[in-house]
């Protein structure tokens, strides 16, 4: 943050985007080492805190300002490994107590979550599921997603740009699931 600032003097956007965890550990969890738990609870929700402590000052001299923390459906509700749950569910927790704190909301900064389901990433292990196993892969995307694909990652970033302009000015504390209906919650 002390480049930017050094560079532009300003910062109008964050977006907590660092993920990882949810295919880490072992199907046993107490097979699962301390350290997991760990390192995927510092990738993923102290990154993020430690990132927006550090625009929020920033952002509040500009009286504006938008963080987006990219979450997963797995901080809402069950499914996932328990450390990664637990990671997404930390940093969905941030941004509503952030957005429900009148001193910074009402110097124009807005703290909102974006939610992704299954998104087709190349290098997140979905491509070798599919290659392994491309009948098994393609009856899972069936079974449990409804539109009947998973999501791409312009489709995500389409709801981000979205939360981050002006249009999205009264959106603030929300958690926008983008996932295609692939979620059971409400």
């Amino acid at each position: 943050m002390n480049q930017i600032e050094s560079l532009w003097d300003q910062l109008h956007i964050l977006v907590n985007n660092v993920a990882g965890g949810g295919r880490w550990g072992k199907p046993i969890v107490e097979e699962t080492p301390i350290d997991t738990w760990r390192e995927v609870y510092q990738k993923n929700a102290r990154a993020a805190s430690l990132f927006t402590m550090r625009a929020i000052p920033l952002m509040r001299r500009a009286k504006w300002g938008r963080v987006v923390t990219v979450t997963s459906i797995y901080g809402k509700e069950g499914g996932s490994r328990p450390w990664f749950n637990m990671a997404k569910a930390a940093e969905i927790s941030l941004m509503k107590t952030l957005a429900l704190t009148p001193y910074l909301v009402r110097d124009g900064i807005t703290f909102n979550c974006v939610a992704p389901g299954g998104i087709a990433i190349p290098g997140t292990g979905f491509d070798e599921e599919k290659a392994r196993d491309p009948k098994g892969f393609a009856e899972n995307i069936g079974r449990n997603y409804p539109l009947g694909r998973m999501g791409s990652a312009d489709e995500v970033a389409s709801v981000i740009a979205f939360l981050c302009s002006d249009l999205a000015s009264l959106a603030n504390g929300a958690n926008v699931v983008v996932d295609g209906g692939q979620s059971r919650s409400f």
